[in-house]
């Protein structure tokens, strides 16, 4: 706030010396608009598919069924090829920033620190609570394979309930 007030002198006191005159809306718009409501929260949980470059079928639903379990969405099942709606059952901590979701290709080098910080191979879901930048804990969902043949509805109930209990250990 200070800076903006300094600008806004500096701003003054430059028109009057050249003799110029501002209008406060003309002043506004010289101003840079303020960022502060689009910096993410500092204690905050992230859910991270971390695949690589190629990704078979398999992979593909891994990563959208753990998109729509956090995010909500349309899913098919693999057995059946039938579309489903996933509701939305994070979305207070989605719309807060508390909660975000994010597909991690490893195979780009600047993503290769991610397996070595969730201390995992590619093609899981990972689950991370950070606090200032700092991962304080994680879970690696290691079990989607195994839900994967079957109802869409056992894997989402497995990742909202490790989100589930993220938040409640926050």
């Amino acid at each position: 706030m200070n800076t903006i007030l300094f600008k806004t002198f500096i701003l003054i006191i430059t028109g009057l010396s050249l003799n110029l005159c501002f209008s406060p809306l003309a002043m506004a718009a010289a101003l840079p608009a303020d960022t502060s409501a689009k910096t993410p929260p500092v204690h905050r949980v992230v859910v991270y598919y971390l695949h690589n470059t190629f990704r078979c079928s398999s992979c593909n639903s891994i990563g959208n069924l753990t998109q729509a379990a956090v995010l909500g969405g349309e899913v098919e099942n693999l057995e059946t090829g039938e579309e489903s709606r996933v509701a939305p059952a994070f979305q207070h901590f989605v719309d807060q920033e508390k909660l975000s979701f994010s597909f991690v290709n490893v195979d780009e080098p600047e993503n290769h620190h991610f397996l070595q910080n969730f201390q995992t191979s590619s093609k899981f879901p990972v689950i991370a609570e950070i606090k200032d930048g700092e991962i304080l804990r994680f879970k690696v969902l290691d079990r989607v394979w195994r839900l994967l043949e079957g109802e869409n509805s056992r894997f989402i109930s497995y990742i909202q309930q490790n989100v589930h209990d993220f938040f409640k250990n926050l």
